[in-house]
């Protein structure tokens, strides 16, 4: 009778210790997926930064002028 409370026990353990690595491995699948989404988040940031630089420190007579400059009908 102890040997099948023993298989038992053993088949129980095994079964929980399935479960409980499957979660823990989901959880650290959603961690490193949240850091890639947050690295992506950070870089696209950047970009915007540096892209709403460019575009403030140009003041509009530059831009006229480059404007001017580029699209003029010559003769």
């Amino acid at each position: 009778m102890t040997r099948i409370y023993l298989a038992a026990l053993i088949c129980a353990a095994i079964f929980f210790a399935y479960f409980i690595g499957r979660h823990v491995e989901s959880i650290k699948c959603d961690g490193r997926i949240a850091d890639a989404i947050s690295q992506r988040i950070i870089i696209d940031t950047k970009i915007i930064e540096e892209t709403n630089e460019t575009v403030f420190h140009t003041g509009l007579r530059d831009v006229r002028r480059i404007l001017h400059e580029k699209y003029t009908i010559t003769e």
